[in-house]
């Protein structure tokens, strides 16, 4: 019986045995599978074919530069133009003067600059030398977030890219949720001006809501549509143009006389400045020495100064919320924005929270 046993038993293992040989190993994946080539569109609608992920790049686009930041990969970026932040890094120049020769010596997988500058004189210097030219905005409402996960694809970050989109929509939805039923006669009429202009030629510089074509128009524009508002003025953007102001003459303003008037601009204000003085001497000039101080929007206080890179830039989200409750602060009592400005500086590109991004004179 003992001995029964014991032929049964190696019997059963030399079965398993040979169905365990039999079985086809799992095939690992070879390197250049692995990083098979990917084709995508860009925001200017070029398509291209690379190997992903991008390994260095340069990148002459700030909204891109901080993107990169929020998606833990900026020791990627081999050099910029025009952006801040990467003051470590080789600078290539502004947009409107690049080093193509300084670029060409990098030998970067890619360039990443705005869809409507520079112009096509980088296209045609960079392709010859292999170096295909991505062009993302990351300031236009409707354009970030696909920029976003297309960024998350290109440098292989989606799961980060995701995290940062769901967070970014819950800031969105809470301010959706409380302009939505505004009824159409309550919302406030507001201009969006550019604030360097008004205060150095005294002139006026608006930032259109709308395209010529009907679509959102200049971030710091739509931002009063967003917030809830009306835009006080009738002009549109040409979305090829450079430039994403149009000027218009001081009669304009007066027989429209809005309400309320945001002020932007990238100058005035930002991470290093640590006091409002610059703000209040910039808005005492404005009422000194321009048609400002006839307006309703002077009368009722309703001039609010905002840096451009928290309402028409890549933190929109967050400035668009403080903008809602300067127009209707009775809706927005319990909401601080700038809880959210923290979060963002904090959790998001892992350094301290600092500067003044935004300035009332009601806050006196």
């Amino acid at each position: 019986m003992k001995k029964f046993l014991i032929i049964v038993v190696l019997f059963l293992l030399a079965v398993i045995f040979v169905a365990c040989s039999s079985e086809e190993p799992a095939e690992s994946q070879p390197e250049e599978e692995q990083n098979q080539p990917m084709t995508f569109e860009d925001t200017a609608g070029s398509e291209f074919t690379l190997s992903q992920p991008l390994e260095e790049v340069v990148v002459i686009n700030r909204n891109v530069a901080e993107a990169l930041s929020v998606l833990g990969v900026e020791d990627r970026v081999a050099a910029t133009g025009d952006t801040t932040g990467y003051d470590d890094r080789p600078d290539v120049g502004r947009t409107s003067e690049v080093n193509l020769e300084k670029i060409i010596s990098l030998e970067p997988d890619a360039v990443i600059t705005y869809t409507n500058r520079p112009d096509d004189s980088l296209e045609k210097a960079l392709e010859p030398a292999g170096i295909p030219v991505i062009r993302l905005n990351h300031y236009l409402p409707e354009q970030m977030d696909e920029e976003m996960k297309l960024l998350g694809t290109l440098f292989d970050a989606e799961e980060r890219a995701e995290e940062f989109l769901e967070w970014k929509r819950h800031i969105e939805d809470e301010l959706d949720q409380r302009v939505s039923d505004i009824p159409e006669e309550e919302k406030r009429e507001v201009m969006a001006l550019s604030v360097g202009f008004l205060n150095s030629e005294g002139g006026y510089r608006i930032f259109p809501s709308e395209t010529t074509e009907g679509d959102p128009g200049v971030g710091e524009g739509y931002a009063t549509i967003m917030a809830g508002g009306k835009d006080a003025a009738d002009v549109k953007w040409d979305d090829s143009e450079e430039s994403t102001t149009v000027l218009v003459d001081e009669e304009y303003v007066l027989e429209r006389n809005p309400e309320v008037l945001t002020l932007h601009g990238t100058w005035l204000g930002g991470y290093d400045t640590l006091s409002d003085k610059e703000f209040w001497e910039v808005y005492e000039n404005i009422i000194d020495n321009t048609s400002v101080s006839r307006l309703k929007a002077f009368e009722q206080e309703d001039i609010f100064i905002y840096h451009t890179n928290f309402i028409g830039s890549d933190k929109r989200y967050i400035g668009v919320l403080q903008l809602a409750k300067d127009l209707y602060p009775d809706r927005f009592s319990d909401v601080e924005p700038e809880d959210y400005a923290r979060e963002y500086f904090e959790d998001w590109l892992g350094i301290d929270y600092s500067g003044t991004w935004m300035f009332s004179p009601k806050d006196e």
